[in-house]
């Protein structure tokens, strides 16, 4: 007998086998328990990750003439055929070579003739975006209003072209990329039933490299156990993944944390003489700077990581900062962009690593809390206080306190419209134990929502409770009045503060070091920190 690829061999048959989709898997099982199985499913995720498997092990489910709970049997001749896929009631139809409205005016034909042996007749159509505006059309009202017998299974990687009229006709399950730890205990269980010898440094990085994917995962073991002649090792592994290669960007990257420029032109030439991609040496040292910072943070393994991995990065996490693999990025951000436009990519290359090698002296790698950097001439450059404020910074008097502090009494009672409404308020005066608060005629919006009878009696009920200087509440509209509510006085303030922090940030002296010498512009300055108006 020929030989089975993995992909194939190891195919799930029941929804149990299916790895990384608990909620596909538990809600279709619950809805064959219940005997409520819909008439049209749409299965949408990566590629790789079992939708095509989910569709076959849902129509085997409700076809199984001995089924175990919500599992097929896979014993059965109904099992049996659509697992072999010679079963003449399950129609797989690709999407991508059967598009046109030829082929589905065919299967509306076809959907009319009762099940040869299964009870239901179930169409998969795989790859289903990539049908014709013309046969999604088609395809609509036999998706609506089907037979009894007839179960539609659409799966596609691509659900934003789909029409919003065929995703609302269909049960939508969104498959997700399998977790690490799930694709490696799967594998590894995989190669053990298989009776294959390997290292899990080398099942590492398989998992790694199929990024989610267990079709591309077990692909790519048949690939390796064959040059092996049966094993799996890490040296072979890290040889057909192109890992041989990322060995010389680790170095690249071991010097430039340790900022050691004067070797950098050896490392280069070693890589160019590999017929490294530059490109690819970038993304890889965006991937080290990554790595290295969850490292530094964490200070934790990462499981995802060989062991070989995680001690050089435990190694390398001795000579760098925060700050240091925080402007790496930027360097080699901008560095992957430069050689997208550029013709000359060594020079552009070499460039950037001279710059990442020698980042300490355009940013201070002990930390930006000192508040200094080195510039190019080794003279320390020390980030500008703040300067002293010499226009007049507008504050919120005691009264206008006394005001926010009842504002907040009435919005712990009451959340909601009232004390905002009433914020646009302000106080005219307190005498004989009476709060008067008066609104500009402007306001009287504002004065018509606070004035409603059920307001005012729950103002007059809570604000004397809060505060013993007053024991009842009036409001007045006041004309041509200059007085300003809280409201506006809080808005007056922030706006003072963000233009003054904007300011501040735009003439600092790191700020404008970082633009010079990573060739940026200042787009836009974000102030996270509010003024207090307590």
């Amino acid at each position: 007998m020929s030989y089975i690829a993995l992909a194939r061999k190891l195919r799930p048959q029941n929804f149990d086998e299916l790895s990384g989709q608990e909620f596909v898997v538990t809600t279709l099982k619950n809805s064959i328990e219940m005997g409520r199985v819909a008439h049209a499913y749409l299965f949408t995720g990566p590629r790789g990750v079992g939708k095509t498997s989910a569709a076959r092990i849902l129509a085997k489910a409700v076809n199984c003439l001995e089924p175990v709970g919500s599992n097929p049997c896979n014993k059965c001749e109904n099992c049996t055929e659509i697992t072999s896929g010679t079963s003449m009631d399950v129609v797989e139809i690709d999407g991508a070579s059967n598009r046109g409205i030829d082929e589905i005016r065919e299967l509306r034909e076809a959907v009319r003739f009762l099940p040869v042996k299964c009870k239901f007749k179930v169409y998969i159509i795989d790859e289903v975006h990539m049908l014709t505006e013309h046969a999604f059309n088609a395809l609509l009202k036999t998706l609506e209003e089907p037979p009894d017998y007839v179960m539609f299974i659409l799966a596609t990687t691509d659900p934003q072209r789909l029409p919003a009229t065929i995703i609302s006709r269909c049960q939508k399950y969104d498959f997700n990329k399998i977790p690490f730890e799930i694709m490696y205990d799967s594998l590894a269980g995989a190669m053990d039933t298989e009776g294959i010898e390997y290292d899990k440094d080398a099942l590492n990085l398989v998992v790694r490299n199929s990024d989610g994917c267990m079709r591309d995962s077990l692909s790519l073991l048949d690939q390796i156990i064959a040059f092996t002649g049966g094993k799996l090792d890490e040296q072979s592994t890290s040889f057909l993944l192109g890992f041989s290669e990322k060995s010389l960007v680790d170095k690249l990257f071991a010097l430039i944390i340790k900022e050691q420029p004067e070797e950098i032109p050896d490392a280069i030439e070693e890589l160019s003489g590999k017929g490294v991609n530059f490109a690819f040496a970038t993304e890889t040292l965006i991937g080290h700077t990554r790595n290295l910072l969850m490292q530094l943070i964490t200070k934790k393994e990462n499981k995802e990581l060989t062991s070989k991995e995680n001690d050089y990065y435990k190694e390398l996490v001795k000579n760098t900062s925060e700050q240091q693999l925080y402007a790496l990025f930027q360097v080699f951000q901008k560095l992957l962009n430069d050689l997208k436009f550029f013709s000359f990519e060594q020079y552009i290359f070499e460039f950037g690593m001279y710059k990442a090698a020698n980042i300490g002296s355009v940013i201070s790698s002990k930390g930006l809390a000192s508040q200094t950097s080195s510039d190019t001439t080794g003279r320390a450059a020390t980030v500008k206080k703040p300067v002293a404020e010499t226009s007049s910074k507008p504050t919120l008097s005691s009264t206008d306190l006394e005001m926010q502090n009842i504002i907040s009494a009435v919005e712990q009672e009451i959340p909601g419209s009232l004390s905002s409404m009433l914020g646009h308020g302000y106080i005219v005066h307190i005498a004989d134990k009476v709060l008067t608060i008066g609104f500009s005629s402007e306001k009287k919006f504002y004065f018509d929502f606070v004035n409603r009878a059920q307001n005012m009696q729950a103002l007059n009920r809570i604000i004397p409770a809060a505060f013993n200087s007053i024991d009842q509440v009036k409001t007045v509209i006041e004309q041509d009045t200059k007085k300003k509510s809280i409201v506006e006085k809080k808005q007056t303030i922030e706006t003072f503060h963000e233009k003054k922090i904007r300011q501040e940030a735009k003439e600092d002296g790191l700020v404008q070091k970082i633009i010079r010498e990573f060739d940026g512009k200042l787009e836009d300055i974000e102030v996270l920190q509010k003024p207090s108006f307590e």
